[in-house]
């Protein structure tokens, strides 16, 4: 502990003597962890199970049956989706899922953006959702005032909601907006080319999370809908597979034109966030992928580093001799040379948390949103302080950047301490 303690001074020493070493050592640890942790914080807020979406595991996404001819007589499909009578007969049963939300995806079917009047004439807009009365089970949001609708609300009847059946939830930021800060909004009513009464007021979420994003949700009981599916616990995709694989084989034979399956239609949360053509459906898979991008950004400067390292332990082969002469151990000067180095990590692992912090957040707009599939616009996300740290994912970056610096400076530092004493000592001429 008193060696230990014995370089970590001769480490501040060092810094403070070879101001241009420990500055470019610092910074390229600090780059290096930087945008490590921003790819990595990037995808652990799309992909990690975080509020209201802290289902994103055991989340799948089915998007449709795939129509095809069943003659042959032309290669053109089309996509079957989901009217209500389907939802309730099909989805809503499945054995291995634990809730199921049938939805319409914004900006593919329907216009993505609601416009309101608020009580002072202003015209307030915001992101809209058609969604089922799951949704709300689905996604864990925190409601200020009120409550979810129901699906006895949700499923109108006749199909088309009216004055007196018309229900929405609302975010809070959109409701103080549009009724004033500090008002209980529930039980009010916003037109929406028809009048919405207000059942319930939730935290408004941030937009990075794109699939429970919204500022205004209300029933969806129309056609052409997603299909969200939390699996049950001990159940996998497969399970969900075979289900909806019987279900297109009974409309198949059933129906004298068309043959209708699942093909492409069932996604993992990963796979729907990172990737149309490539199925991610796990963390390791995801962190094969991302390998290569880590890799790249850790060796290059590890290799500077290197460079730099081999250069300095050459100006100070003299004063190794000496100590060697003197009776010191290479594994004493090897312990002191990783200590110095640990100690210049140590730093540059936190200069490189800050330039993370700056990045995810100034460049918000565009970091997060550049990576994945977003499939309409969306506002400018929060950056809320799970997403901008997670202790796992910063000790994991800087343990695997502390490894990969150990290994640059331990290369060069072990090779110049096998030289002989005499000619460590003759470098000094």
């Amino acid at each position: 502990m008193n060696k230990l303690l014995i370089y970590v001074r001769q480490a501040l020493h060092m810094m403070k003597e070879e101001k241009l070493f420990s500055g470019i050592y610092i910074t390229g640890t600090a780059l290096a962890i930087a945008f490590t942790m921003v790819i990595a914080v990037v995808y652990y807020a799309k992909l990690a199970d975080i509020e209201p979406e802290v289902n994103r595991s055991r989340t799948v996404y089915v998007l449709g049956m795939r129509m095809t001819y069943k003659d042959g007589s032309s290669d053109d499909w089309t996509r079957d989706y989901y009217d209500p009578t389907k939802v309730k007969e099909w989805l809503y049963p499945l054995k291995s899922a634990e809730f199921v939300s049938a939805i319409i995806d914004p900006g593919t079917f329907v216009r993505d953006k609601f416009y309101v009047t608020s009580d002072d004439g202003r015209i307030v807009s915001g992101v809209l959702k058609l969604v089922d009365a799951n949704f709300f089970k689905v996604y864990h949001y925190k409601f200020v005032y009120g409550r979810p609708f129901t699906q006895e609300e949700v499923f109108c009847e006749g199909g088309d909601p009216d004055a007196s059946k018309a229900v929405g939830i609302i975010s809070k930021d959109i409701a103080e907006k549009v009724f004033g800060k500090g008002v209980n909004p529930v039980g009010k009513t916003v037109n929406f080319g028809y009048d919405i009464r207000i059942v319930g007021v939730i935290e408004p979420t941030s937009s990075i999370m794109s699939e429970s994003f919204g500022q205004l949700f209300i029933p969806n009981n129309e056609g052409a809908y997603k299909a969200i599916v939390v699996l049950k616990e001990g159940c996998t995709i497969d399970d969900l597979r075979r289900e909806l694989d019987e279900i297109a084989h009974k409309r198949t034979i059933s129906n004298d034109k068309w043959k209708y399956d699942f093909e492409g239609s069932v996604q993992p949360h990963a796979q729907r966030m990172m990737s149309e053509g490539e199925e991610l459906s796990s963390w390791k898979e995801i962190l094969v992928s991302l390998f290569p991008q880590v890799l790249v950004l850790l060796l290059i400067p590890a290799l500077n580093l290197s460079g730099l390292v081999a250069a300095r332990m050459k100006r100070r082969l003299p004063e190794m001799g000496v100590r060697k002469a003197f009776g010191a151990k290479r594994r004493e000067l090897l312990h002191q040379v990783i200590s110095e180095n640990l100690v210049l990590t140590l730093c540059g692992g936190a200069v490189g948390l800050v330039i993370t912090w700056l990045l995810l957040y100034v460049f918000r707009s565009w970091v997060f949103f550049a990576i994945g599939n977003n499939t309409y616009t969306l506002p400018e996300p929060m950056v809320e302080g799970e997403m901008l740290f997670s202790p796992l994912i910063f000790l994991i970056a800087f343990v695997v950047c502390a490894v990969v610096n150990l290994m640059s400076s331990l290369i060069p530092a072990w090779m110049s301490l096998r030289n002989p004493i005499v000619e460590s000592l003759n470098q000094k001429r």
